[in-house]
């Protein structure tokens, strides 16, 4: 199964359209539920703030090692605790990893086999971390 982490850039996308849209759900009763596996934003910088090459780095590798805890993490990407620690709760809040308490310890979890950005009609970017290097494939599907 490849579970996959969307980011959808919709650069007309606005605050005001996101209103509208809740606004006409509550008239007409019809429920709107954005998927947990999607994030749309108007905003490159955004997808690019979360996306930094250090959390791509801890996403794949908490991917391939399943630490058992944080502090096992921080020792595999040879990195400050503190520093893992923040970019696991910001990966925790987009829903692209989960936090899960065990005893004492946080184990920090890979929601997903992948992160893919949209940003064009057909156009899919999945990245890929390998020996300190981030990968962009680019595909085009079929409409």
């Amino acid at each position: 199964m490849n579970k996959k982490f969307i980011f959808k850039y919709e650069p007309q996308s606005s605050a005001k359209e996101i209103f509208t849209n809740l606004e006409e759900s509550i008239k007409t009763s019809k429920k709107y539920i954005q998927p947990k596996n999607v994030s749309i934003t108007s905003d490159l910088a955004v997808i690019s703030r979360i996306l930094s090459k250090t959390r791509l780095e801890l996403f794949f590798v908490l991917q391939a090692k399943q630490p058992t805890n944080i502090h096992e993490l921080s020792q595999l990407l040879q990195r400050d605790y503190a520093n893992v620690w923040r970019d696991c709760q910001i990966l925790a809040n987009c829903g692209i990893i989960e936090l899960k308490r065990v005893k004492q310890e946080t184990k920090p979890i890979a929601l997903y086999d992948e992160i893919v950005i949209k940003s064009f009609p057909n156009l899919e970017v999945k990245l890929m971390f390998t020996h300190n290097y981030t990968f962009f494939d680019f595909g085009f599907r079929e409409p």
